[in-house]
C-alpha cells in the first residue's frame, strides 16, 4: 500500500494473516492483541516504599551504616496494618475514585503508601501512591507531592517510569504510576555484592538514558542513588521517585529548612550548597557504577558525614585498583564522572553514553583516548576543609540548599542549532531566481555538522497559519515561524542585478530578539558565477553560529556541491524541491526530470528523484536513481553522500548497512534530522522497535515542534506496546499539522487502547483529508469491524474501498482490500468468493503483502499449488524479509499437512532470517498443534509483550489489528493444555471482543470449552 509518510519511502514489509483453518478440530489460530492490564510490567512490592518521597531504602551492606529515621521498610519488614494511616489503612478491594480497585499494599513510607491498584477504566495493573491524609493539609509537602507529578510527567522515556495522573476522591490525594515488576539495583547489590562488567555497563547505559530524557526536559533528579533505580526481568532498567526533583526553569523546591536528597549519594556541590545542574547527576551515576563494578562505594566511611566529606577534597581509589580485570576506559569514564569540579567532569549525560559507546565499538579498547586517572590523594588544602566542615554541619541541621538555572554547557562541540532559510528577495525581473538559491543555502549551512536546516516546506505549512497567513517566508513571516517551531535563527537574502552582474547579500538574524548575528555581500560578473558565491556567503554565517572551520577548508569540502553546468537545472530543482516539501510527489519528479534535463550530472536532483519515487512506493524506480545519483558522487557534500548512500540501503531493504550509514552520518553530524528519522525506520524494518523508538526521539529533540517528528514517535511509540505515548505523540501532530499521517497515528494508538469509538471517529476524520487518507481510512473501519467479528461489515467497507482506489488509480491500495476480502471470505467459509478475491488481487498487483496475503487464502481454500508458487517466488528474492515470508508459507503448508516438526523448524528458521510478530505467532500455533504446550505458551507470551507491532502487520498504513484476538484463544488451549486454572480468562477476554459476532466459529468452540 502507498505509503503517505513523507520522511521515509513505502517497504514492503510483509506478514502473515490468521490462520483460521486447519485440519485440527480446534485449530490454533493467528491473533494480535489490545493491551493487557494483566501486563509483566510490575511494580516489586518490597520495593514500593522507595516511589515515596524522604524514605530512602536501606544503605548499600558495603558502606555499613545505618538507615536514618523514617526509613523505608525493608524487603521483609511486616507492613503494619496501621502503618500509614492509622486505623484509616486503606484495604485492598477499596475502590478510589469509582476508578481505581487497590489489590495490596506495596509499601509504606513518611508521606503516605504505594499501592498495586487496577485501573478499571482502562483495564491494567497500575501503582498508585497515596498521600497521608495529615500531610495532604501542609502546602509545602502538598507542592512536593505535585511536583512529583509536573516534573515526572515531562519525562517520556522507557528508562524512566511513566506517571500518569494526579487525582482526589474521598479527601485522599493520590498519583498514578507505572506498575514495574522487578528488583532495585540496592537488591541487586545486597544480594550479589557487584555485577559482571557488562552487566554494570548495561544497567548504567539505559539509566543514563532515563537521565538523558530528564535533563532534556530540563528536570534534575537530586536524589538518584541504587533504591531509585530497578530492573524488571526483561532487563529494562527505569530511573524512578522524581519526587526531589526540580525543574532548571523554576526555583525549585529548596527552601524547606531540610535537607535534600540522600547523603551517601549527593554530588560535592550538593554539599556545598551550590548551584546544583545536570552534572550533579552525573556524579551519583559515578558512585553507583562504581558500586556496581565494585561492590564498595568509593567514599566509605564511618558516617554519611565523613562520606559526603572525604568527595570534596579526596579522589577516589580508581575501580581497577579493586579489580584489575575491570577494563581501563570504564575506569577512565568512572572517574571522570566522579570529578569534584563539575567543569572537570562529563557535561552532559550524551558525552558519557558517547565513551561508552566508542568503548564497546569493535576496536575501541585500543584507539579510545582517555585522560589518564589522577592519584586519589587529597587535593584541597587542608586550610578549607574546616569551612567545607562548617557547611556539612549547617547542612545536616537544616541549611537551605538553592537550585538556580542550569548554565551554558561547555565543550568543543557546538550544540545543535536549527536555522530556517527564508525567500530571498529576487529585486530582478528575471524569474529564474525564484526558489533558486535557497535550497543551495541550506545546503551551505549544513556543511557545519552542528546545523539543521529546517525545513522550508513544513515553514511554509507553518506560515499560512499564522494569524496573518501568507505563502511567502519574507523575513517577518520567517521570524514568526521560527519562534513558534523553536528554531534559533533565520538568513534572509536579497539579490539585485548591476549591469550584467548581480549583487547577492544574505543576513541572519536571531528569531526571537531580531538582533543581526552576522551578515555578507558577494559580487558576480554573471549569473553562472552565483552558485560559487553561496558558499563563500555562508561561511560568516556559521562562524557566528559556532562553527571554527577554517574558511578555506569549508570552500574546498563545497566546491563540487556547487558546480553545475545551468542555474536553470538549480532552478528546477529548486521548485521541485517545494513541491516535494508540499507532498506533491508527482509533480515534484517532473521538475526533477527538468533538471536532470539541463544537467545531466546534477547529483542532487538525482536524490530528490529517489525520494520522490520512494514517497510514491516505487522502491524500484527510488533504487535506480539512487544509483543515479551515486554515480556523481564528486558533486555532493560530505553529509549529502551519507544521505544517498542510506536512502539507497533503505531502499533496497538492506536495514543493517542502512543504520551503519545513517549512524556514520549523525556521528559527524548529530543535527541531521532526517538521517535519525531514516534510522528509526530502519530499526523498524528490522523490528528492533525500541531502538527506533530512541531514534525518533532523537528527531523530535532536533525539532520538537517538527509534526512529522511527531508523527514518527508516534507511530513507533504504539509499534512499541506505549499507546498512550503513541496517542499524546499523535495529538501534538495534529495540534502542529491537520495531517492524514496524524490522525491515522492517532486511531492505531487509540486501537492499541481500545478505544474503539474513537478511533472509529478518528478514521472519519482521516477519510475526508485527501484520497489517500480515504482510502486508508477504509482499511482501518474494516479492520476494525474484523476485529469485532463483524467479518460481513467488514467486507463491504472493503469492496467500497476497492471500487475507490480502482477509479483514483491506486492499484496496489486496492489489490490490498482484495486480498483482505479474500482473507474474510475464507473465515466466513465462502470458499468460492475468497479464491476470487485472491486471484483478481494477485492480477492487480505483485506486492508482496499482497502475495502473502493471497497464498495464506489459497492455502486455506485449498489451492495448494498456487500458495506454493507464491512462497517459491518469495524464496527467490534477495532480501530475508521477504524469504522469510516464503518460510511461514511453507511452515502453514506443512502445518496443514500435519507434519508438525517440519513446521516448527520451517517457522523457526523464517524467525532467524527476521524476526516477526507473526512469525512468532505461527511457531506457537505449531507448537500448539504439537502439543508442546511450554514451548506455545514461550511464543504467544512474546507475542503478548509485541503487540504493538501487530498494528500494522506489514508496516505499510494498513492497519491489521484483527489479527490480535485469536492470540488469546490459542493462549486459553495452551492455558488449558497445561491444566492451568486461569485457562477461562483468555477465553472470556476473547469472548469480550467478539462475543456478539454471528459469523466467528472461534466463538462456539469457545463457549463449549466453558462449558456455556
Amino acid at each position: 500500500m502507498s505509503d503517505f509518510r513523507e520522511e521515509k519511502f513505502d517497504h514492503e514489509a510483509a506478514t502473515l494473516v490468521p490462520d483460521s483453518g486447519s485440519s485440527a478440530s480446534s485449530p490454533a489460530v493467528p491473533a494480535f492483541q489490545t493491551p493487557s492490564s494483566g501486563s509483566a510490567e510490575g511494580f516489586n512490592p518490597s520495593e514500593a516504599a522507595t516511589m515515596l518521597e524522604g524514605t530512602p531504602p536501606p544503605l548499600s551492606p558495603i558502606t555499613h551504616q545505618n538507615p536514618p529515621p523514617g526509613q523505608a521498610l525493608g524487603p521483609s519488614s511486616p507492613v503494619s496494618p496501621t502503618g500509614t494511616f492509622g486505623s484509616l489503612l486503606l484495604q485492598p478491594g477499596t475502590i478510589i475514585g469509582n476508578r481505581y480497585r487497590l489489590v495490596q499494599i506495596l509499601g509504606e513510607g513518611g508521606m503516605g503508601a504505594v499501592y498495586k491498584a487496577r485501573d478499571m477504566e482502562l483495564d491494567r495493573v497500575i501503582a498508585l501512591k497515596v498521600i497521608r491524609p495529615e500531610l495532604a493539609s501542609n502546602p509545602e509537602i502538598l507542592q512536593r507531592f505535585k511536583q512529583e507529578l509536573i516534573l515526572a510527567r515531562q519525562v517520556t522515556d522507557r528508562n524512566v517510569i511513566r506517571i500518569f495522573d494526579l487525582g482526589e476522591a474521598d479527601g485522599i490525594k493520590y498519583i498514578t504510576m507505572e506498575y514495574l515488576e522487578g528488583e532495585t539495583l540496592y537488591q541487586i547489590l545486597r544480594r550479589h555484592g557487584k555485577v559482571p562488567v557488562q552487566e554494570a555497563v548495561d544497567i548504567m547505559r539505559q539509566t543514563l538514558s532515563g537521565l538523558q530524557a530528564a535533563h532534556r526536559e530540563g528536570v534534575i533528579h537530586r536524589d538518584l542513588k541504587p533504591g531509585n533505580i530497578m530492573r524488571d526481568a526483561s532487563g529494562r532498567v527505569a530511573v524512578m521517585d522524581f519526587g526531589l526533583a526540580r525543574s532548571l526553569e523554576g526555583d525549585g523546591m529548596t527552601r524547606t529548612g531540610t535537607m535534600m536528597g540522600t547523603m551517601e549519594y549527593m554530588s560535592p556541590e550538593q554539599a556545598h550548597a551550590k548551584d546544583l545542574d545536570a552534572r550533579s547527576d552525573i556524579f551519583t551515576v559515578g558512585l553507583i557504577f562504581y558500586e556496581l563494578l565494585t561492590g564498595k562505594m568509593p567514599y566509605a566511611a564511618e558516617s554519611a558525614v565523613a562520606s559526603l566529606m572525604k568527595r570534596t577534597h579526596e579522589r577516589a581509589v580508581p575501580v581497577s585498583s579493586h579489580d584489575a580485570a575491570i577494563p581501563r576506559p570504564l575506569t577512565s569514564i568512572v572517574a571522570k564522572c566522579l570529578e569534584s569540579d563539575p567543569k572537570l567532569r562529563y557535561q552532559s549525560t550524551a558525552e558519557v553514553l558517547r565513551d561508552i559507546d566508542n568503548w564497546q565499538e569493535k576496536g575501541a579498547a585500543s584507539t579510545l583516548r582517555f585522560p589518564d586517572v589522577r592519584p586519589w590523594a587529597r587535593d584541597i588544602p587542608w586550610p578549607l576543609i574546616g569551612m567545607i566542615t562548617a557547611v556539612l554541619v549547617l547542612a545536616v541541621t537544616g541549611f537551605l540548599f538553592r537550585n538556580k538555572l542550569l548554565g551554558p554547557k561547555t565543550g568543543a562541540t557546538p550544540a545543535p542549532v536549527s536555522v530556517l532559510v527564508a525567500d530571498f528577495q529576487n529585486k530582478t525581473s528575471d524569474p529564474l531566481f525564484d526558489d533558486t538559491l535557497e535550497p543551495m543555502f541550506n545546503v551551505a549551512l549544513e556543511g557545519a555538522s552542528f546545523i539543521n536546516a529546517y525545513n522550508r516546506g513544513t515553514a511554509r505549512q507553518a506560515a499560512a497559519k499564522l494569524p496573518n497567513p501568507t505563502g511567502k517566508l519574507d523575513e517577518n513571516a520567517a521570524r514568526l515561524v521560527a519562534v513558534n517551531e523553536g528554531v534559533a535563527a533565520i538568513v534572509t537574502g536579497s539579490l539585485s542585478s548591476r549591469g550584467s552582474g548581480y549583487t547577492l547579500s544574505v543576513k541572519a538574524i536571531d528569531a526571537v530578539t531580531g538582533k543581526t548575528l552576522a551578515n555578507a555581500d558577494a559580487n558576480t560578473a554573471n549569473k553562472d558565477e552565483l552558485l560559487l558565491a553561496v558558499p563563500k556567503l555562508a561561511v560568516p554565517i556559521r562562524e557566528a553560529l559556532g562553527d571554527t572551520t577554517p574558511e578555506s577548508v569549508q570552500l574546498e569540502k563545497a566546491a563540487g556541491a556547487f558546480s553545475t553546468s545551468s542555474l536553470a537545472a538549480v532552478h528546477q530543482y529548486g521548485i521541485a524541491m517545494e513541491q516535494l516539501w508540499a507532498g506533491n510527489s508527482e509533480e515534484a519528479l517532473r521538475s526533477f526530470s527538468n533538471a536532470i534535463a539541463l544537467d545531466s550530472n546534477f547529483a542532487r536532483a538525482y536524490g530528490g528523484t529517489a525520494s520522490a519515487y520512494g514517497n510514491l512506493g516505487k522502491t524500484q524506480d527510488a533504487e535506480k536513481y539512487v544509483k543515479l545519483a551515486m554515480e556523481h558522487v564528486d558533486r555532493m557534500t560530505e553529509r549529502e553522500r551519507y544521505r544517498v548512500r542510506g536512502l539507497y540501503y533503505y531502499a533496497t531493504s538492506n536495514y543493517p548497512k542502512c543504520i551503519e550509514e545513517y549512524g556514520e552520518l549523525v556521528k559527524r553530524f548529530p543535527a541531521d534530522n532526517v538521517a535519525w528519522i531514516n534510522i528509526a525506520a530502519c530499526y523498524s524494518g528490522l523490528r528492533r522497535i525500541p531502538e527506533a523508538v530512541d531514534a525518533a526521539k532523537r528527531a523530535v529533540e532536533i525539532t520538537p515542534k517538527g509534526a512529522v517528528q511527531r508523527i514518527i514517535l508516534s507511530f513507533y511509540s504504539s509499534y512499541n506496546g506505549d499507546f498512550i505515548v503513541g496517542e499524546r505523540e499523535a495529538r501534538t501532530a495534529l495540534k502542529l499539522n491537520l495531517s492524514s499521517q496524524a490522525y491515522l497515528a492517532l486511531a492505531e494508538a487509540q486501537l492499541g487502547l481500545g478505544q474503539m469509538s474513537q478511533a472509529i471517529e478518528t478514521y472519519h476524520k482521516l477519510e475526508k483529508t485527501d484520497a489517500l487518507g480515504a482510502s486508508v481510512a477504509a482499511s482501518g473501519l474494516a479492520d476494525i469491524a474484523s476485529y469485532e467479528g463483524r467479518y460481513a461489515d467488514a467486507v463491504g467497507i472493503l469492496d467500497k474501498g476497492v471500487a475507490t482506489d480502482l477509479a483514483t488509480k491506486n492499484a496496489d491500495n486496492a489489490a490490498e482490500k482484495l486480498a483482505g476480502i479474500s482473507h474474510l471470505q475464507v473465515l466466513r467459509g465462502q470458499r468460492a468468493p475468497a479464491i476470487g478475491a485472491a486471484t483478481k488481487a494477485l492480477s492487480i498487483s505483485q506486492s508482496v503483502p499482497v502475495r502473502v496475503l493471497a497464498a495464506q487464502t489459497l492455502l486455506e481454500a485449498g489451492e495448494v499449488a498456487t500458495a506454493q508458487k507464491l512462497a517459491d517466488g518469495l524464496a527467490s528474492e534477495v532480501q530475508p524479509e521477504t524469504r522469510a515470508y516464503a518460510e511461514i508459507i511453507r511452515g502453514d503448508l506443512a502445518l496443514q499437512r500435519g507434519q508438525k516438526n517440519e513446521a516448527i523448524k520451517m517457522f523457526t528458521d523464517a524467525n532467524q532470517l527476521l524476526d516477526t510478530w507473526i512469525g512468532r505467532f505461527e511457531l506457537g500455533r505449531a507448537y500448539l498443534e504439537a502439543g508442546l504446550f511450554v514451548e506455545a505458551d514461550s511464543e504467544f507470551d512474546r507475542c503478548m509483550k509485541r503487540r504493538g507491532e501487530a498494528l500494522e502487520i506489514f508496516q505499510d498504513n494498513v492497519p491489521m489489528f484483527a489479527y490480535f484476538p485469536p492470540l488469546y484463544y490459542n493462549q486459553g488451549r495452551v492455558r488449558e493444555g497445561l491444566k492451568s486454572p486461569g485457562f477461562a480468562e483468555a477465553y472470556r477476554t476473547y469472548l469480550g471482543i467478539r462475543g456478539k459476532a454471528s459469523e466467528d466459529p472461534l466463538v462456539v468452540d469457545i463457549r463449549r470449552r466453558l462449558g456455556q
